[in-house]
């Protein structure tokens, strides 16, 4: 059997994917930033991103709403082919 490896976002991917968002402003994508900065240094697994959303939808006094946080996961799991 033959294994691929895990699929990774850096920074770089990340930026450019909250970029493509135009649904969340400046302030939002610069949170997002600090909020995975620490995850994106190695690289962020699908698995990784969605447990990390799902920690930030069930923060009520987060600055990003369910919807909002729902069109980035959706968005970057779309680099994942998903």
């Amino acid at each position: 059997m033959i294994f691929e490896p895990k699929k990774r976002i850096n920074k770089y991917e990340f930026n450019k994917i909250l970029n493509s968002i135009t649904d969340i402003s400046n302030e939002e994508q610069a949170y997002l930033n600090q909020v995975f900065d620490k995850d994106l240094s190695s690289g962020l697994t699908e698995f990784e991103l969605k447990e990390k959303i799902n920690k930030l939808q069930s923060n009520k006094g987060d600055i990003l709403d369910q919807w909002e946080l729902e069109k980035v996961k959706k968005k970057i799991l779309e680099q994942f082919g998903k």
